[in-house]
């Protein structure tokens, strides 16, 4: 309201002002507390779990957690940590990446990347309820799932065989394997037609599923992945739920890029996480500013450094594949991991671990519309993004302990939410 002299000296002015701050305190939301979050969990996969303990005890040789890995040979932790305070955690026989939980939470999987199977467990015990097979003869999980139908099928990525590039992109096409959830049991396979699937993601009408493609193949001479990445054909993919049938895809055609993390609401708002490697004297090029004293980055191996690469904001409507922020801004999109479509609010939020950052941007037109420097509320490296059940907010992992809570469209950090375990390394998570 406007306050002009003549109306402060009756002293209406101040009766009015009085009786407004009187409406606001009355109308002002309660503090947002744990308890109103209900049996709300986040499931974290763990992906050292040799450098964990329990009662004194490698957790390998722990009954409490070796239950389901005994004759294994691999085996990774997964955690649910609940805003109830309950933290509970166990191995499972899988070289994983990604956790999902089925939206009717009757069960959950803990996906395979470059492994041969994949696993299944009961999202209140972690108890193990299956274990799945990728497609044999060489094939490996993708690293991440989906659900369909309320939970009663589940639809993972899988990779082609490790060969040097073939001459034609198709013979090192990846697989989407469509699942019994509760068994993992295989009813159907297409293709993702695209090199060395990853991130898959279904679209809000549930029509489609949009595939995030590395495009990358190993050296002929060594048989390996090089630094930088030898990248025949990244690329996003549009798979018709119902048929198999490809419906889009688009090349990004970058030959040291990788494009490996999507989200996607509707078909035109598709946005990608791109990345890539580069050697330590690249590393040391792209760092030559910055003075103060720095640790190594925990998320990758010695030689493995993550350079700036722009997340993608891609059109499957139009075919229009657009970089999101400017210059300044792709500095900080080194090691893109996570990323979640808000559809409530047009956003897509994506993590940044090696320059402890979030970013969101904007859906219509991928602008960036925030910076968040999560270092300077106590979290470092964020990997794992996931919106909260409540529909308000949403949380923010590190990739070694600690989740933080941020209120949804505003972004506000909410510390009375926030919680502090140990995760013990990883890359995404979920809640339910």
């Amino acid at each position: 309201m406007s306050v002009d002299r003549r109306s402060l000296l009756t002293g209406g002015a101040l009766l009015a002002l009085a009786a407004t701050a009187t409406d606001k305190t009355e109308a002002a939301p309660a503090k947002p507390a744990k308890k109103d979050l209900g049996d709300t969990a986040v499931y974290v996969p763990g992906y050292l779990p040799d450098s964990a303990y329990a009662n004194g005890k490698p957790l390998a040789q722990n009954r409490r957690f070796n239950r389901a890995i005994k004759g294994q040979p691999y085996y990774k932790m997964l955690a649910r940590v609940g805003f109830d305070g309950s933290i509970r955690q166990t191995l499972l026989p899988v070289a994983a990446h990604d956790v999902e939980v089925a939206p009717d939470r009757s069960i959950g999987v803990l996906c395979s990347m470059d492994g041969e199977q994949h696993t299944a467990f009961d999202p209140d015990t972690l108890e193990l309820a299956a274990i799945g097979p990728s497609l044999g003869d060489g094939w490996r999980g993708g690293g991440h799932a989906v659900y369909l139908d309320g939970g009663r099928t589940a639809i993972l990525s899988e990779r082609a065989p490790y060969q040097p590039w073939q001459g034609k992109a198709e013979r090192h096409y990846g697989r989407l394997t469509i699942r019994d959830p509760k068994t993992l049991k295989i009813a159907e396979t297409y293709s993702t037609y695209g090199i060395d699937p990853h991130d898959i993601r279904l679209t809000a009408d549930g029509r489609y599923i949009v595939a995030a493609n590395y495009g990358s193949t190993v050296s002929a001479e060594t048989r390996q992945y090089t630094i930088p990445r030898q990248v025949v054909q990244a690329s996003i993919t549009v798979v018709e739920v119902s048929s198999g049938k490809l419906v889009d895809k688009r090349i990004t055609g970058r030959s040291d890029t990788e494009l490996r993390h999507l989200a996607a609401g509707r078909l035109d708002r598709i946005f990608a996480i791109q990345s890539r490697y580069g050697n330590d004297r690249a590393n040391a090029r792209q760092l030559a500013d910055e003075n103060i004293a720095h640790e190594s980055d925990i998320t990758t191996d010695p030689g493995y450094n993550y350079m700036a690469a722009a997340t993608l904001k891609y059109d499957a409507s139009r075919n229009r594949l657009t970089k999101m922020g400017d210059a300044n801004a792709t500095k900080l999109m080194r090691h893109g991991l996570s990323i979640r479509y808000d559809d409530k609010h047009d956003e897509a939020i994506a993590t940044y671990p090696t320059t402890h950052h979030v970013l969101v941007f904007d859906g219509a037109t991928g602008a960036v519309s925030n910076i968040l420097d999560t270092s300077t509320g106590g979290l470092r490296y964020p990997a794992g993004v996931t919106f909260l059940p409540d529909g308000k907010h949403y949380c923010v992992t590190g990739h070694w302990e600690n989740l933080l809570v941020f209120e949804r469209g505003t972004h506000r950090l909410v510390r009375d939410l926030c919680l502090y375990p140990v995760f013990f390394g990883h890359s995404h998570i979920t809640a339910a």
